[in-house]
């Protein structure tokens, strides 16, 4: 029976109604739980370093294949913004100097 169907019955529409409103009651319980809101912080904190364990292997894997890692791109990128910062910068002294791009098509 497709979900739209049981929501036109009233009658099974109030019983997922109270299912809902229970099952919403149990986990507000557990989150009020304190070895829960400990199991579930102490979880979170070891994804957390989980990940940055990956990550460091991932990036040492990668060096020692001479290949760069995220944080390699990111500081090129960077550079190379500051590259282009310095070279538009460059060129506006020029042209305000020179009084600009010759027109003339010479």
């Amino acid at each position: 029976m497709p979900l739209e169907d049981v929501l036109k019955n009233p009658l099974l529409r109030k019983a997922l109604e109270a299912g809902e409103e229970q099952v919403g009651k149990v986990v507000g319980k557990l989150l009020a739980s304190d070895g829960v809101a400990s199991g579930v912080q102490s979880l979170l904190t070891g994804a957390a370093h989980a990940r940055g364990t990956i990550e460091k292997g991932v990036s040492q894997a990668l060096h020692a294949v001479n290949l760069p890692s995220k944080d390699d791109v990111a500081g090129l990128r960077k550079k190379l913004e500051e590259l282009e910062a310095m070279i538009d910068g460059l060129a506006e002294r020029i042209d305000r100097e020179h009084g600009g791009p010759d027109d003339s098509g010479e």
